[in-house]
């Protein structure tokens, strides 16, 4: 079985943080009502990552894996040759960081030593703005992604309603009676 492109770690990281790639991808998933919650986030960006990467061995992308040596379980962990290179923590709709999640980002930075954090979030309604204030550890490591729908008023409006027929307002399937 062809391997396909070997991934580098650059490459993976500016797949991350590029906004013409993953968080298009993501952008695209949340206009098109794939996305719902926080959940659904880590499975988008889960595949994403595995499509990008391929099916190279030395890359390994893990979900809601415990460490033991932080005491966590980090939304995702990205692996280069067996050792953790990469920790991204998701959210639903948030634009400001919590507690919980720094201190498993920063956690996986110094005891786990990858080489970058993100906090990624994708917000559908929410147009504040806010700074991440950063440790001198945490300087050039972590980094925060927020991914907004951009839609206001009627357009905004319409994509509730559409998602709501996903939601409280689902209608019973057609099985037989």
């Amino acid at each position: 079985m062809p391997l396909g492109k070997q991934r580098t770690l650059q490459e993976v990281e500016n797949f991350i943080r590029n906004k013409k790639r993953l968080r298009k991808k993501l952008l695209g998933d949340l206009k098109n009502l794939r996305l719902f919650k926080e959940s659904d986030v880590e499975c988008a960006v889960y595949y994403h990552l595995r499509r990008y990467i391929g099916e190279d061995p030395r890359w390994r992308v893990l979900a809601r894996k415990h460490v033991r040596r932080i005491g966590r379980y980090p939304d995702l962990l990205i692996f280069e040759n067996g050792h953790p290179a990469v920790a991204i923590e998701l959210k639903w709709n948030r634009v400001d960081i919590g507690k919980k999640d720094r201190r498993t980002l920063y956690d996986a930075i110094t005891k786990l030593k990858v080489q970058k954090a993100y906090w990624l979030s994708t917000v559908y309604s929410d147009n504040r703005k806010s700074r991440l204030r950063k440790r001198l550890k945490e300087k050039y490591v972590l980094h925060r992604i927020v991914v907004r729908l951009g839609f206001t008023g009627e357009k905004l409006d319409d994509w509730r309603k559409k998602r709501d027929q996903y939601g409280k307002k689902m209608v019973p399937g057609k099985a037989h009676k």
